[in-house]
């Protein structure tokens, strides 16, 4: 069986997935509120720029941080958010972990370029 087929055996494992179909599920019922999208939207936004932002050595903006902590108390308190997140964390570190395999795997190949 030839790595292409096995990348598609990942791709239909991971739709079918069962934190993966409730991440779909939840980003449904998010859809269904605008306002509350909105929000998610801008506070995974804020966030993935102050982490690039301190990944890189800069110092975070005390205005984006005030930012991030408003939009954080908002979603907190919006249930469909809040699901919303939690099933994206979770599939995050899972997709993150998937992710590492692969690298790992290709990493000797690719390290002969580091000598």
């Amino acid at each position: 069986m030839s790595v292409y087929d096995k990348a598609n055996e990942l791709a239909q494992a991971i739709q079918e997935d069962e934190d993966y179909k409730a991440l779909l599920e939840a980003g449904k019922k998010l859809a269904e509120d605008g306002k509350t999208r909105k929000h998610v939207q801008d506070f995974l936004t804020l966030q993935a720029q102050l982490a690039y932002a301190q990944a890189a050595g800069d110092k975070p903006v005390r205005k984006k941080i005030e930012q991030l902590q408003k939009l954080q108390e908002i979603v907190a308190s919006r249930p469909l958010a809040v699901e919303y997140l939690e099933k994206y964390m979770k599939w995050n570190q899972i997709g993150g972990q998937i992710l590492g395999t692969i690298q790992q795997a290709m990493a000797e190949g690719l390290s002969i370029l580091d000598k």
